[in-house]
C-alpha cells in the first residue's frame, strides 16, 4: 500500500483532506518540512503531498526530496492556476500539481491515479531479483577546459575495447561535445527521449552508436532545449542505461545544478577533475567539500590533467590543497589531445600506446576491473550480438 504524507499548512488545508480521505485515501500527517524528510527514511513507496505555503518554499523541499528520495512521488497542491509557476515545477521534479480550486472529484481522482503510479513505479524498480546493474562514473569538474569531456571519451573507449558495453551520457545540457570529440552526428537526443518516451522503457533508441559497444545519449540539439530536463528524467535515464550497459559515463555540466546532483548521487565513483593552477585548485577544494557535505565523498576521485613539472606545482602541493591524494595523473600531450579533438579520435582509440592512453587504462582498472570470467562471457556475448546483426 502506497503512504501518503503532508504537512498541515492550514486549516483549510486539513479540512480538504478530510472530505477526500476515504477506506483507501488516508493522508498521515507531520508537523513540518523537518519531520518530513526524516519519515521518508523508514516510508515507502509513498507520496508526499505539499501545499503552497508560506513558511517553506514548495519548490525547494520538492527538488529535495525528488533528490534524496528517487522514488517518491511528489504532488504539489496550489491555491489556484494563478499561483503556479510551471518551469519552477519541472525543475523541482514534481510528478503532479494539484488545484485546492479544483473540483473534490476532480482532486480525489488524481490522487488515486497517483497513488496507482507510485506503486507501479515502486515495482518497476525494486523486483525480486534485481539485475545486475552496470557501472555509473560521473566526471565533473568547477569550469571548462580543463579537460573533463576528454576524459570521459576517452574512458568510454577504453572500457568498450574491454568488450564492455558502454554508454556516455552529455548531461551538459546547453552547450555538451560529447558527440563532436567522438565525430558522431545524432539524430536524437536526450531531448527526444524525454518528450517522445514519457515511460522511459526505450531509451536505446536514442542511443547514437560510435564504435562497437559504445552509444552516446547526446544533449540536446539547442541550449534552450536544456529547460525541458528534470532531475527526475536524469534519474529515469540513469536507472535504464544502469540496466542495459556495463558501464555508464556521465559527463556533467560544470555549473552545479539539480540535474548535476542527480548524476553526483547515482554515481558509483564521482571523478573530480584538476588542474595545476590555484584558482582551479581552490575550486576544486570546494567542490569536494561540497560533495563530502552531501556525503559523497567516499565515491570522490580526483583525476589531475596535463601533469607537468614545468607548472611550479607539485603533485604535493595539489595534495596539500586538496587535503586527499591524487588518484590519477593524465601528462600533457596537448598537440595530440588537440589532433584527437579536431579529427574526433580519442587518443584510446586512435594511439592506445600514448602516455594519455595508458594513464587512461589504469584508470579504468582502479575504476572497474571485472574478473576475467566475466569479461570472457561478456567477449563472447557481444561477438554474438555482433554476428547476428550482420546476417
Amino acid at each position: 500500500m502506497v503512504t501518503i504524507l503532508s504537512i498541515p499548512e492550514s486549516t483549510e488545508w486539513i479540512a480538504l483532506i478530510k472530505k477526500m480521505e476515504d477506506s483507501e485515501l488516508h493522508v498521515n500527517w507531520v508537523a513540518n518540512e523537518m519531520r518530513l524528510m526524516e519519515q521518508l527514511q523508514s516510508v515507502q513507496p509513498c507520496i508526499v503531498l505539499l501545499p503552497y505555503s508560506s513558511t517553506y518554499n514548495v519548490y525547494d523541499l520538492s527538488s529535495l526530496i525528488s533528490q534524496k528520495y528517487p522514488l517518491t512521488s511528489v504532488l504539489l497542491a496550489f491555491p489556484t492556476e494563478e499561483d503556479l509557476d510551471m518551469k519552477r515545477v519541472l525543475r523541482a521534479g514534481a510528478d503532479d500539481v494539484l488545484f485546492v480550486s479544483s473540483p473534490l472529484s476532480k482532486i480525489k481522482e488524481d490522487l488515486y491515479l497517483a497513488t496507482e503510479k507510485s506503486a507501479s513505479k515502486w515495482l518497476q524498480q525494486t523486483p525480486i531479483n534485481p539485475p545486475q546493474n552496470g557501472k555509473v562514473f560521473t566526471v565533473c569538474s568547477t569550469k571548462g577546459g580543463i579537460g573533463k569531456t576528454t576524459v570521459a571519451v576517452n574512458l568510454a573507449v577504453a572500457y568498450a575495447k574491454k568488450m564492455m558495453k558502454v554508454a556516455v551520457v552529455d548531461l551538459d545540457l546547453q552547450f555538451g561535445d560529447v558527440a563532436m570529440f567522438l565525430d558522431v552526428k545524432p539524430k536524437q537526443s536526450i531531448y527526444e527521449w524525454v518528450k517522445e518516451d514519457p515511460e522511459g522503457e526505450h531509451i536505446e533508441r536514442y542511443m547514437t552508436p560510435y564504435i562497437d559497444g559504445l552509444s552516446v545519449l547526446a544533449a540536446p540539439p539547442r541550449p534552450e532545449f536544456a529547460e525541458v530536463i528534470t532531475g527526475n528524467d536524469v534519474k529515469r535515464a540513469i536507472c535504464q542505461l544502469k540496466q542495459e550497459y556495463d558501464v555508464v559515463i556521465i559527463d556533467v555540466s560544470s555549473h552545479m545544478n539539480e540535474n548535476v546532483l542527480v548524476a553526483l548521487e547515482h554515481a558509483d565513483e564521482i571523478l573530480v577533475m584538476t588542474y595545476l593552477d590555484l584558482p582551479t585548485l581552490k575550486n576544486s577544494k570546494l567542490l569536494i567539500d561540497t560533495l563530502v557535505s552531501l556525503e559523497l565523498g567516499e565515491r570522490v576521485k580526483v583525476v589531475l590533467n596535463r601533469q607537468s613539472k614545468e607548472k611550479g606545482i607539485t603533485t604535493a602541493m595539489v595534495e596539500k590543497v586538496l587535503g586527499r591524494e591524487i588518484d590519477a595523473a593524465i601528462p600533457v600531450m596537448d598537440k595530440a589531445m588537440l589532433t584527437a579533438v579536431n579529427e574526433g579520435k580519442p587518443l584510446c582509440y586512435s594511439n592506445p600506446k600514448s602516455p594519455v592512453a595508458k594513464q587512461i587504462f589504469r584508470l579504468t582498472e582502479s575504476l572497474y576491473n571485472p574478473d576475467s570470467e566475466t569479461l570472457i562471457n561478456k567477449k563472447k556475448s557481444r561477438l554474438k550480438e555482433r554476428v547476428g546483426g550482420r546476417r
